[in-house]
């Protein structure tokens, strides 16, 4: 079962990037966030409503919803907006697929037990960097045209990205998984809800609010896949996997990320991987079996 909700997962986040795409293609990025964390809340909201959960969260608890939806939502979501602008969705899978390496550095010295540092961990998070090194060689080069020289900075983004989803990943299991004090409907919620108010707060400060008109259907589907899908639902199968797994080898699934992100590219947009990305991917698979296996206690 953990393997198929592993799977899922992966889907969720691999399509992530492709969508995320289209809508910073026509919205400003920190209103295409908004809009994004929006739906996933108007989803979770009805979810958790239907289920009659309890989302009350004691004043001194909030710290912990509001920790984790800044490291999980807020701030990894509007760097992928800003970056995404200037680089292809593959590349956003390509650098989220670096989350299990900085999951197991900020693991190592956070948590204890089946997250703990192990050579063989360090080794494959090692090569794990080596692949997506050379994956990125084309944008560090200068080679590659695509994005021009505001792909760096794309870049750049996109790695605040994949360290605030490594320290969220801890976190969550620190503070929210491994804890009683806010149950998991309560925390979820508060989350999605102060990273809503905040992204709304920002956008009406820095960008222009967006005209209803170019709400056309293929936009509106996009914030509807990465807000539910990518984001909301994708979250509850996150914590359910490191209640099995751990975080460490649940950031695991993330090296899967950039082979569905390069696919939906290539389907939605025609984009073909270069050598380097087909050569990096399988360095990455032999990393990803290194880091996988559970530690024993």
């Amino acid at each position: 079962m953990a393997y198929f909700l592993a799977f899922c997962l992966a889907l969720c986040w691999g399509t992530a990037f492709l969508a995320s795409k289209n809508i910073v293609d026509v919205l400003p990025p920190y209103w295409g966030t908004f809009f994004r964390v929006l739906a996933g809340f108007l989803f979770l909201a009805i979810f958790f409503g239907a289920r009659r959960a309890n989302l009350k969260c004691a004043p001194k608890e909030l710290w912990r919803p509001y920790t984790i939806g800044f490291l999980l939502i807020l701030l990894p979501f509007a760097a992928l907006s800003w970056g995404q602008r200037f680089v292809a969705p593959t590349i956003g899978g390509i650098f989220n697929g670096t989350v299990p390496i900085w999951s197991f550095i900020f693991g190592a010295v956070l948590l204890k037990g089946i997250d703990r540092f192990t050579w063989r961990r360090a080794v494959g998070v090692t090569i794990g960097m080596l692949g997506l090194l050379v994956i990125m060689y084309p944008v560090l080069s200068g080679t590659t045209l695509e994005g021009g020289k505001m792909a760096v900075y794309g870049c750049l983004a996109l790695l605040v990205m994949a360290w605030s989803y490594g320290l969220g990943n801890v976190f969550t299991k620190k503070i929210m998984v491994d804890s009683n004090a806010v149950g998991l409907e309560a925390n979820t919620f508060h989350q999605y809800l102060f990273s809503a108010v905040v992204l709304l707060l920002l956008s009406l400060c820095i960008e222009p609010v967006p005209s209803w008109e170019v709400f056309n259907t293929k936009l509106i589907l996009s914030i509807l896949s990465a807000g539910i899908l990518s984001s909301a639902v994708a979250f509850l199968l996150m914590v359910e996997l490191i209640k099995r797994w751990g975080a460490t080898r649940m950031a695991s699934v993330t090296y899967f990320s950039p082979i569905i992100a390069m696919g939906s590219d290539m389907i939605a947009r025609g984009r073909m991987p270069n050598h380097y990305e087909i050569i990096g991917m399988g360095i990455i698979f032999i990393s990803l079996w290194l880091i996988q296996k559970r530690v024993d206690a």
